[in-house]
């Protein structure tokens, strides 16, 4: 034997070498010759389950519905996060150098899907319950928007910071809470309402949608905590109804990016808005799913942007979590929906026409109304040519606590109108 044959045969023997004691340790599927069968998914399941390199790497997020590569890798060049493009070329080039096989690349993204299902976490979940343990037992929640957004310290305000952060932790453990809460952080232009909302997500987060009806934004909204309509965006590019239909809704049906299969998936985050419009709400009907609160840059003691730091985020989560497991009820009582209803008053738009209408109601010193006697008074004689008008009249009527529609004889003749509720 010749020293290049030699040398030869010696070098397969190294190349041998690398890979046989860990097929000594698994049992790959073969080739007739005895190689690494390459058309076979378990054969790259198995590497990637015992590869000292690739062992444990792949994981299933389960709040944001992605497979993650769970720490940075020199050897790889790839980093902790959710998998990118560069990802199946790296890994396919580590197998064929070390094993000697070359996988496809279709072959090797399936073996990381069926890892990572094997793998699962959620590391809201896991933040959360750091954030419990960590909890030094005082309450915040009282002090919070006070302190950081200037809103007015009152209980109508502790209750919906409540019923927000609280709502964002039932959504991350148990997802098919009903929920349909939107916090509104109004007024207070260049305060950092936006930057508080960032802050308190702890990345987990997106104001990067145009509507709610378009289902191409729901997969970006399912990788987030706190989904916030920035400046009332997408809700200026939404009906009101489709926004109702939104908020309400438990389940989200669409098609992520790149997926064959339409699913359907409960919210896991919870909504808010900021806009710098006051008066805003311009809906009666359905407006009882906003929780305004007023921002104040005057009151403002300290800024979200400068003076809010992680150790104080992460009590206040560990407060907001201490209230989810001690049962927390997001049913409110008639005295809060009350107080709630009356908060929300300040913010309601009023147009020229409800104006008049309410200045004709004050004119009315009985306990009985027609919509024609308001038109009356508003100086249109004959309402029944003005439907418009009479259609105004019923919606602010109806939206009225203290009037209830009714029916009353007035000499003999039946009149449909509007009785006052006595106050008790």
């Amino acid at each position: 034997m010749s020293a290049e044959e030699e040398a030869d045969k010696l070098r397969k023997l190294e190349e041998q070498q690398k890979v046989v004691p860990l097929k000594n340790r698994i049992n790959f599927m073969e080739t007739a010759k005895g190689g690494i069968k390459a058309n076979s998914l378990e054969n790259v399941c198995l590497i990637l389950e015992h590869d000292p390199l690739l062992k444990g790497k792949f994981a299933y997020n389960e709040f944001s519905y992605e497979t993650e590569f769970m720490e940075d890798s020199a050897e790889l060049m790839l980093e902790h996060g959710p998998l990118q493009d560069e990802f199946t070329p790296a890994v396919q080039r580590y197998i064929e150098r070390k094993y000697k096989v070359m996988f496809t690349p279709k072959l090797i993204d399936a073996a990381v899907t069926e890892v990572s299902r094997r793998n699962v976490f959620n590391p809201v979940i896991n933040y959360l319950n750091e954030c419990y343990k960590k909890w030094d037992g005082k309450k915040r929640v009282a002090e919070f928007l006070p302190t950081y957004l200037g809103v007015e310290r009152s209980p109508v305000t502790t209750l919906q910071t409540k019923l927000f952060f609280v709502g964002a932790v039932a959504k991350v453990f148990k997802p098919e809470t009903k929920f349909d809460f939107v916090l509104d952080l109004v007024g207070g232009q260049g305060t950092g309402k936006t930057t508080l909302l960032k802050r308190m997500s702890n990345g987990w987060y997106t104001d990067q949608f145009t509507d709610f009806e378009n289902k191409d934004n729901y997969g970006n909204m399912m990788r987030a905590w706190i989904v916030n309509d920035d400046e009332m965006t997408a809700t200026s590019h939404s009906s009101f109804e489709i926004l109702k239909k939104f908020i309400s809704a438990e389940i989200l049906e669409y098609r992520p990016a790149y997926g064959r299969y339409t699913v359907r998936r409960y919210k896991n985050f919870v909504m808010a808005r900021t806009t710098n419009e006051v008066t805003y709400l311009k809906d009666k009907t359905g407006e009882r799913r906003f929780m305004p609160v007023m921002v104040n840059s005057a009151l403002q003691k300290k800024s979200p942007i400068t003076d809010l730091p992680q150790g104080t985020i992460d009590q206040l989560w560990g407060e907001f979590a201490s209230y989810y497991r001690d049962g927390f009820r997001f049913g409110l009582t008639q005295d809060q929906e009350q107080m709630m209803a009356d908060n929300r008053e300040q913010f309601m738009y009023i147009d020229a026409e409800e104006d008049a209408i309410e200045q004709s109601l004050a004119q009315i010193k009985g306990d009985f109304v027609t919509s024609s006697e308001i038109a009356f008074k508003m100086g249109v004689p004959d309402i029944v040519k003005n439907r418009k008008l009479a259609n105004k009249i019923k919606y602010v009527m109806d939206n009225k606590k203290e009037w209830h529609a009714t029916q009353r004889r007035i000499k003999g003749v039946p009149k449909r109108g509007y009785t006052r509720v006595k106050s008790e």
